[in-house]
């Protein structure tokens, strides 16, 4: 479990305990009754690996229409796509899930630098419909928590330390803590990309290894984290 911590405490969230299922993971059904409960306290976000559905991210996104938000989003965006431009919600109506091209990524147009007219979202391929559904995701939940399943679902390994960055400044300027799940180390040692190379404060990311026959995660810290990343020693 990755996690972007909040120098504030949401104190009046109290401490709520999960049982672990059999691979070590936390029931997705727990997480949405967490989700619900908390949603009076604090604004919170749950992404699986499927992302958000189009109607839920169309919802969000029509929410922030107009608004500083809607920039924040579009600024995310060209952290891994700089050629985009401009971003609309034209409903799942148009380019939804019958069209071939952008099957069930649909719903939204782009304008991208090198194109004279909007293309659907979805002819981009499922790595930015993911980078969307977070964008979008970090937005709506400002002030409050993210969390993410499997967080590097559709994304190329390549991507990885563009989407960590994203994830980072955005989390960092709207005051988010993110909670991110993965399995995959190209994943997780990217991390060290953005400790690296970006004006960190100081435990703003840490790394649980979470065991289920141990109370308590194992931590690692930022530093740690660059010399796991570097001599290639497994924190999964």
């Amino acid at each position: 479990m990755l996690d972007w911590k909040r120098k504030e405490v949401i104190s009046n969230l109290s401490r709520i305990g999960y049982p672990l299922s059999s691979d070590g993971g936390i029931d997705i059904t727990m997480l949405r009754q967490f989700i619900k409960a908390t949603k009076a306290a604090t604004k919170s976000q749950f992404i699986t690996p499927l992302s958000l559905d189009i109607n839920e991210i169309t919802q969000l996104f029509d929410e922030i229409v107009l608004t500083p938000e809607e920039t924040f989003t579009l600024e995310a965006l060209q952290i891994i796509e700089p050629k985009i431009e401009r971003i609309a919600s034209i409903g799942p109506e148009k380019y939804g899930s019958n069209n071939r091209i952008v099957g069930a990524r649909g719903g939204f147009l782009v304008k991208v630098s090198d194109q004279k007219k909007p293309i659907p979202i979805g002819s981009m391929g499922e790595g930015i419909w993911r980078i969307l559904a977070l964008a979008i995701a970090l937005v709506s939940a400002q002030g409050g928590v993210l969390l993410v399943d499997e967080i590097d679902t559709g994304l190329h390994f390549s991507t990885m330390s563009d989407m960590w960055k994203l994830i980072w400044k955005t989390a960092k300027k709207l005051d988010v803590q993110v909670f991110a799940t993965t399995h995959n180390s190209d994943c997780w040692s990217s991390l060290a990309d953005v400790i690296q190379n970006e004006d960190l404060e100081g435990e703003e990311i840490t790394i649980h290894r979470i065991e289920a026959n141990k109370n308590t995660s194992v931590v690692f810290t930022e530093p740690e984290i660059v010399i796991a990343a570097q001599r290639d020693i497994e924190v999964r």
